[in-house]
C-alpha cells in the first residue's frame, strides 16, 4: 500500500488564498457530504487542502487511482486511514485480519465498516480525490452509505471531474450537501489581480484581464499557464494573446516551449514519460538518452523553481511527478518528434531499476516498451526469490501483462505459471499447459527445466488426476536430473513424493525415507520442516490420525517464531482439521480463523477447506447467523476468484448445510449433476468433497431408484480410495452406505455399515461424521443394538437411540419417480389433469400414463385412495 495515497497536495507559497470558497466550506462542515466537481485544471484539491488548512481540520486524504477500484484495494487503504485516526484505537475489531475483507458479503463489510466509524470518538473528514476514477458499483454502494447513514462524526469530501452515480436530487431535497462546480471554482477578475500582485515581472491591462477570462471561462489552469508565459517577456505575446488563448493546451505548451532552453525542455519531456522522477532516475535518464544535458541535481533544483506544474511525491524525499495534464502533454510532443526515443529509454530504464534491485518497477517499463524479451528474462532472473517469499501473486500479475502467444512459446514461463496454477487450483490452465509444453519439446530442454517439468506433472498425477506408479517415476526422475533442496521445489517435491508412496501402499518406505530426510538436514532448514510435513500427509491419508497429530505438534514445535509462514500456516490447517473431526468447537474455529490470516500464502483450497469447516461447524451448533456469515465470505472469494471449481466447494458447502437442516432435497437437483463420476483426485482435499456432499444428499432424499445407484457408487468409490490407500474418507462413506440401505430396506446390511463406522470413529477418536448424520437421520441408530460396544461410542459422545420409529411404509412413495412425486403434489393441492400438464410443460396422455404407474405403486385404484395412503405414511 503506497502512503503517498494518504496525503493531501502540497501547499505552495506562491496560491492565492480563495477565502470566499473557503469560509463557504466551513460554513458547511457539518453537511453529510461535501461535493466538488468540475473538470481538470480548476483547483479542486488545492482548496479543500487550504480549508482544512486553514481551519486545522481533523481530516484523511485518499488520493484515488485506477488501481482501487479493486474492492480489496479500496477497504484496505480504507481500514488503514480508520486505524490511524485518533481514538480509533478504542474501536475493537474493524476486522480480526485485513484478509477478512475478501470474505466478508458486501452488505456485511458495509455494516462492519459503519459500525467502526461509529465507534471513533472525534469527529473528522475522509477527502476522496479523483473520486471520477472509481467505476466498481461496490464501492459507489458503500461510499453511499456512508452518506445516508448521517453519521454524526463523518464528513465526506469528494473531489471529482464529473458526478458520482448517486441520487444528488434527493441529498440536495434534504439539505445533506454543499456542491461547489466550475461556476464556482473558477477565478474571479478580483483574484487574477491578487495573483498578478504577486508577480512582479508581469504587466497586464485591465483589458486583457477581461479577455483572459473571457477566453478561459475563469479556467485556473489555463490562466496560469497564460500568466506563466507572460513571465518570459517574449514581445509575441504582448499582442497576440487571444491567438494563444484560442489554442489548446498542446499548442499553449508549444509557445511555452519556444521560451525555454530547449535542452532543459527536452529533459522535462524525457522524465515526463516516468510514473515519478528524483535525481537518481535523472542522472540514469541522462546517461542514456541525453549525455550533454546539465546535472540532475541543477535540473531538478531550475524545475523545482520554475514550479512548472510540478508535484512532490509526499513521503518519498526527492520524489516528483508533473501534473498528469501537463505529462501526458510533455509526453505527447515528445513521442511525436522522436517516436523511438521513448521503447528505447524504457527499455533502458528498466535493465537500470533491475540492477538497482526494483524489479516490479523494470517490469513495469518493459512492458511499456513492449519488450517482452526483457520482461521475461525479468521473470526467469528473479522468479526465486518471490516465489520462495511465497509472493506467486506478483509474478502471476507480472506474466499476465505479457501476451498469451508470447508465453506460450517460452518455457520458463509457463514452469511458472505451473507453480501459479497449482497454488490457486487452476485445474484447466494447469492441464492444457503441460500438454503445451509436452508439445513444444521441454524434454529437449536444459535439465533444470526438464526436472520442473517432471515434478509438476508428479504434481498432477498425485493430486489431480491420481496415478501414484507415474507420480513415483516422474518425481524420482525429477530428483536425478536437478538436486534442488529450496522449498519451493526440493523440500515441496519430496512431501509428493512421499503422498505418492503412500497412495502405493508404501507408507513404511515413505516414512522411512522422510525420517531419514530430517536426520541428513538440520532442525532449521526447510527440507527438514517439509519431511515432518510430509509425514503429516502420509499418517493422515492412511487414517492413522493420533500419529498425524504427534507429527504436527513436532511441526509446529520447529516452526513457530520462524519465517517459515508457508509450514505455521498448514500446521493451523491440520489442527483445525483435527478439531473438526473431533468435534471440538473452540480448537476448530481458533486454528481455522488463524488460516484466514495467511492470505497468499497458503494453497486457495487450504482457504475454502477452512471456511468450510467453520461454516459446517456453526452449522452442526444451529448458530445459522455465524453459518450463514461464513457461507457469504465463501461466495465472496469463490466470485473474486471466477474459478468454476471454488464456485462448485461454495454451492456444496451450502447443500451440506441445508441437509443438515433436513432440506436437502431443495439440492436434490443440483446433487444431480455430474453425481456418478468417481474421481479420487477430488478425495484428497479432507473438510469438503463436492461429489461426497451429492452422495449424501442423493442417499438421504432421492428416489430408490437412485439410492440404489447411489449405493453402487459408493462401493465403487470405497474400492477406488483403498487403491489409492486414502481411508480418510472411511468413516462418511461407511454412514452414507448405511443411510442407503436403511432406505432400502436393507436393515442387518444397515447395521454392519454402521456399526462399521462407529468402530473406526471410536478407534480414532472421530465423532463429527457421526454427530453429522445423526442430526440428519438420528433413528438410523435405532439399529444398534444396546449391548454392543458400539453403543458405548453412542453414549460417549453423548448420543441416544433416537424416538423417531422406523416407518417402512414411507419408502414406497420413495419409489416414485421425482416426476411421479411432482404429480402427487399437484394432486393434493387440487391441480387437475390439464392443469398438471400445463404447469409441467407435459401432454395430458403422459399424466394420465404417471398416474397410471403411481396407482401400481401405491396399489391404489384412484386419486382419492392414491391421496389417503399418501397421508397415511
Amino acid at each position: 500500500m503506497l502512503s503517498t495515497k494518504l496525503n493531501s497536495p502540497t501547499l505552495s507559497k506562491d496560491l492565492l488564498h480563495r477565502t470566499d470558497l473557503v469560509e463557504k466550506l466551513e460554513e458547511n462542515s457539518l453537511m453529510p457530504l461535501i461535493l466538488i466537481s468540475a473538470p481538470a485544471g480548476y483547483g479542486k484539491s488545492v482548496l479543500v487542502s487550504q480549508w482544512l488548512n486553514y481551519y486545522q481540520k481533523d481530516f484523511s486524504w485518499l488520493s484515488l487511482d485506477e488501481s482501487m477500484n479493486s474492492t480489496s484495494v479500496f477497504i484496505t487503504y480504507l481500514i488503514d486511514i480508520l486505524e490511524k485516526i485518533e481514538g480509533s484505537k478504542k474501536i475493537q475489531n474493524i476486522f480480526k485480519n485485513k484478509q477478512e475483507l475478501h470474505f466478508l458479503s458486501w452488505d456485511a463489510l458495509i455494516n462492519r465498516i459503519i459500525n467502526s466509524v461509529n465507534q471513533l470518538q472525534k469527529n473528522f473528514r475522509l477527502v476522496l480525490d479523483d473520486y471520477h476514477l472509481i467505476k466498481n458499483p461496490e464501492i459507489h454502494q458503500l461510499v453511499k452509505a456512508l452518506i445516508n447513514e448521517n453519521l454524526s462524526n463523518l464528513q465526506l469530501v469528494i473531489i471529482t471531474r464529473w458526478d458520482p452515480p448517486f441520487q444528488l436530487r434527493a441529498l440536495r431535497l434534504y439539505n445533506k450537501m454543499l456542491e461547489l462546480r466550475m461556476r464556482d471554482l473558477r477565478f474571479e477578475k478580483s483574484e487574477i489581480h491578487q495573483l498578478l500582485s504577486t508577480a512582479d515581472d508581469i504587466r497586464i491591462k485591465d483589458s486583457e484581464i477581461n479577455s483572459l477570462l473571457e477566453n478561459t471561462e475563469g479556467w485556473i489552469l489555463a490562466i496560469r499557464m497564460f500568466l506563466l508565459v507572460k513571465s518570459f517577456s517574449d514581445p509575441f505575446y504582448e499582442n497576440n494573446e487571444n491567438e494563444i488563448l484560442a489554442n489548446d493546451l498542446d499548442r499553449l505548451m508549444f509557445h511555452i516551449s519556444e521560451n525555454i532552453d530547449p535542452n532543459f525542455f527536452r529533459l522535462m519531456q524525457l522524465c515526463a514519460l516516468f510514473d515519478q522522477f528524483d535525481k537518481e532516475l535523472i542522472s540514469a535518464i541522462c546517461r542514456i538518452a541525453f549525455p550533454d544535458s546539465c546535472s540532475a541535481e541543477t535540473f531538478l533544483s531550475k524545475l523545482v523553481e520554475l514550479n512548472f506544474f510540478l508535484i512532490p511525491i509526499r513521503d518519498s524525499h526527492g520524489k516528483f511527478r508533473f501534473h498528469h495534464l501537463i505529462g501526458d502533454i510533455l509526453k505527447r510532443q515528445l513521442i511525436k518528434s522522436e517516436p523511438a526515443l521513448a521503447n528505447t529509454l524504457y527499455n533502458e530504464i528498466s535493465e537500470w531499476y533491475s540492477d538497482n534491485g526494483l524489479v516490479d518497477d523494470a517490469m513495469n517499463y518493459s512492458i511499456k516498451a513492449n519488450n517482452y524479451t526483457l520482461a521475461c528474462n525479468l521473470i526467469k532472473t528473479h522468479r526465486g526469490v518471490f516465489l520462495e517469499k511465497g509472493q506467486w501473486w506478483i509474478l502471476q500479475r507480472w506474466i499476465k501483462s505479457i501476451p498469451r502467444q508470447i508465453r506460450n512459446t517460452h518455457i520458463d514461463l509457463l514452469l511458472t505459471e505451473l507453480l501459479i496454477c497449482e497454488e490457486t487450483w487452476n485445474l484447466d490452465d494447469f492441464s492444457s499447459i503441460l500438454n503445451l509444453l509436452e508439445s513444444i519439446g521441454i524434454e529437449n530442454s536444459d535439465p533444470e527445466n526438464v526436472s520442473r517439468y517432471l515434478f509438476h506433472l508428479g504434481y498432477y498425477l498425485t493430486y489431480v488426476s491420481p496415478d501414484p506408479k507415474k507420480a513415483e517415476e516422474c518425481l524420482e526422475r525429477s530428483k536425478a536430473l536437478y538436486q534442488d533442496e529450496s522449498g519451493l521445489f526440493g523440500a515441496r517435491r519430496e512431501l509428493i513424493l512421499a503422498t505418492s508412496r503412500q497412495m502405493l501402499g508404501n507408507s513404511d518406505v515413505s516414512l522411512r525415507v522422510l525420517e531419514n530426510i530430517q536426520k541428513e538436514f538440520d532442525h532449521s532448514s526447510i527440507m527438514h520442516t517439509r519431511a515432518i510435513h510430509g509425514k503429516v500427509i502420509v499418517h493422515l491419508l492412511s487414517g492413522n490420525f493420533e500419529s498425524a497429530i504427534n507429527q504436527v505438534k513436532k511441526l509446529h514445535f520447529l516452526v513457530q517464531d520462524t519465517d517459515f509462514n508457508f509450514s505455521e500456516g498448514w500446521c493451523q490447517y491440520f489442527f483445525g482439521n483435527f478439531a473438526f473431526q473431533s468435534y471440538l468447537q473452540d480448537e476448530c474455529e481458533r486454528a481455522f480463523k488463524q488460516i484466514l490470516d495467511l492470505e497468499g500464502r497458503l494453497h486457495f483450497r487450504v482457504y475454502f477447506d477452512a471456511l468450510s469447516g467453520l461454516a459446517l461447524f456453526s452449522s452442526l451448533k444451529r448458530n445459522m447467523e455465524a453459518t450463514n456469515s461464513f457461507l457469504e465470505q465463501m461466495s465472496q472469494l469463490a466470485s473474486n476468484l471466477n474459478n468454476p471449481k471454488f464456485q462448485d466447494y461454495s454451492d456444496s458447502i451450502r447443500a451440506r448445510v441445508l441437509w443438515h437442516n433436513g432440506k436437502g432435497e431443495k439440492k436434490l437437483d443440483w446433487a444431480l449433476n455430474d453425481w456418478a463420476k468417481v474421481q479420487t483426485g477430488n478425495y484428497l482435499f479432507l473438510i469438503d468433497v463436492p461429489e461426497l456432499t451429492k452422495l449424501r444428499i442423493i442417499v438421504t432424499h432421492g428416489s430408490i431408484q437412485l439410492v440404489k445407484e447411489a449405493m453402487e457408487v459408493l462401493k465403487t468409490l470405497e474400492s477406488s480410495l483403498n487403491e489409492i490407500y486414502n481411508n480418510y474418507h472411511t468413516v462418511d462413506i461407511s454412514l452414507l452406505k448405511a443411510i442407503a440401505e436403511y432406505r432400502l430396506g436393507n436393515f442387518v446390511s444397515a447395521e454392519k455399515s454402521l456399526e462399521k463406522a462407529l468402530l473406526y470413529a471410536d478407534r480414532d477418536q472421530i465423532s463429527r461424521p457421526i454427530v453429522e448424520v445423526y442430526q440428519v437421520l438420528p433413528e438410523l441408530f435405532n439399529l444398534i443394538r444396546s449391548s454392543s460396544d458400539s453403543f458405548h461410542t453412542l453414549a460417549r459422545l453423548g448420543l441416544s437411540k433416537s424416538t423417531a420409529v422406523r416407518n417402512p411404509e414411507k419408502l414406497i412413495f420413495q419409489e416414485l419417480t421425482i416426476r411421479e412425486q411432482e404429480i402427487v403434489k399437484l394432486i393434493s393441492d387440487g391441480l387437475r389433469n390439464k392443469e398438471i400438464a400445463d404447469q409441467l410443460n407435459i401432454s395430458i396422455v403422459t399424466v394420465k400414463s404417471h398416474l397410471t404407474n403411481i396407482f401400481k405403486k401405491l396399489n391404489v385404484t384412484s386419486r382419492t385412495s392414491m391421496l389417503s395412503t399418501i397421508r397415511n405414511m
